[in-house]
């Protein structure tokens, strides 16, 4: 994937150059990254195509307005391939989110 983990120039341009509420939402994001990849995670196990839309929307959203464009990306992935219930490429999916989910959680604190 070309895009970078994280890319704060892009989230800071649609927050006008805000810093301070920029790393606001990184600590929220941080602390709500888990549970929202485990919601994913438990959708994808439960086979619920809705669920796993929703719960791919939601952490597509959030690393969005962080600037976690790799996990954005993917999750956009998720939310538009879940509905045709494709589970094995589903499966593949999910396992390159919590990938790169975690990849930007690593790099989230230092950017």
């Amino acid at each position: 994937m070309d895009l970078p983990v994280v890319d704060k120039a892009e989230a800071l341009s649609r927050l006008d150059g805000d810093l301070e509420l920029w790393e606001e939402i990184r600590e929220i994001w941080l602390s709500d990254v888990g549970s929202l990849i485990d919601s994913v995670e438990a959708a994808l196990s439960a086979r619920s195509a809705e669920a796993l839309r929703r719960a791919a929307h939601a952490l597509k959203g959030a690393s969005a307005n962080v600037g976690a464009t790799r996990v954005s990306a993917t999750a956009r992935e998720v939310e538009g391939s879940a509905l045709g219930a494709d589970w094995p490429a589903l499966d593949a999916l999910v396992a390159a989110l919590r990938v790169e989910t975690e990849t930007a959680r690593r790099e989230l604190p230092t950017a």
